[in-house]
């Protein structure tokens, strides 16, 4: 079973699906396959050890989303119709793990706070220029101009 889903979960959502005693089987092992990419893009922000006690909504959602997809995906034996609700489904989670995994999306608690990120996150800032001598030293950027001699200089050194 499932740390961010349950098979009732996914039953609830695939209308017109029976599981029996083979499909729940399946069920089971597409939700580990859709934890484990949900897993995979969120361990770079957050510590998901602690969504193994407080998932957070939209956790749950996509990992839904994704194992619905995924359950489309196996048992559609090549089905056009099946294929693509398998492929809209997955990309729409796929979209929104990677948005999430490039700050572009935060995930917020059941109350609706943000989630910190991790102390350990992929993007943290380990240094700044502020208070930052330039290397020459040399004045505002804006007022530096092209060598007139450049060019000539240039063709000097070919020559020589």
């Amino acid at each position: 079973m499932g740390v961010y889903t349950t098979t009732t979960a996914i039953q609830i959502l695939m209308v017109g699906t029976e599981l029996d005693s083979a499909t729940s089987a399946l069920c089971s092992k597409m939700i580990t396959h859709a934890e484990n990419e949900v897993n995979k893009y969120l361990s770079k922000r957050f510590d998901v050890s602690s969504f193994q006690t407080s998932v957070p909504p939209l956790v749950e959602s996509l990992t839904e989303t994704l194992t619905e997809g995924y359950m489309y995906q196996r048992m559609s034996r090549g089905g056009k119709e099946s294929t693509a609700r398998a492929k809209m489904l997955i990309d729409q989670a796929l979209e929104n793990l990677k948005a999430i995994s490039e700050y572009k999306l935060d995930l917020v608690d059941s109350s609706g706070d943000i989630i910190a990120d991790s102390s350990e996150t992929a993007y943290r800032a380990s240094s700044t220029t502020e208070n930052y001598a330039n290397t020459f030293n040399e004045d505002d950027q804006l007022n530096w101009q092209v060598d007139p001699q450049k060019l000539s200089d240039i063709s000097e050194d070919r020559d020589s």
